[in-house]
């Protein structure tokens, strides 16, 4: 369990990176900030909690399959604009249908529909 303090001090680590001012933000004497930061990022409680809020802040921010899919398909189809508000080129619409077909997997029939196959069928000189 981690107190008040504590928990400032990991809040703190987590939003600047830095031990001393994350002591100091948290209201741990300055002239023992950097101390005192460097302790705490040894208490195993205090960086558990900066691990699972890391983690939790990540979870939130990384995309989804499913939403890099959905943006893949948005921009194929062209309900994506760019920066001045034109439709995407036609190049960068096959772009994102090739990445589509590269992640598209039939799960019913567990067969990949996409992807690159490399087949090495050129005969090779004396192997015949």
């Amino acid at each position: 369990m981690l107190t008040p303090k504590q928990k400032a001090f990991a809040d703190y680590y987590i939003e600047c990176g830095n031990a001393t001012e994350a002591a100091k933000r948290a209201g741990y004497k300055e002239k023992a900030a950097y101390a005192t930061g460097a302790e705490n990022l040894r208490k195993p409680q205090i960086i558990a909690y900066i691990e699972e809020r890391q983690k939790q802040i990540e979870d939130s921010r990384i995309a989804s399959a499913a939403e890099i899919m959905q943006y893949f398909t948005s921009v194929m189809r062209g309900e994506v604009k760019d920066q001045f508000g034109l439709d995407a080129p036609l190049a960068e619409r096959t772009k994102a249908a090739v990445e589509l077909a590269k992640r598209k997997v039939d799960v019913a029939q567990k067969t990949d529909t996409g992807g690159i196959v490399i087949v090495n069928n050129i005969p090779r000189p004396g192997k015949e």
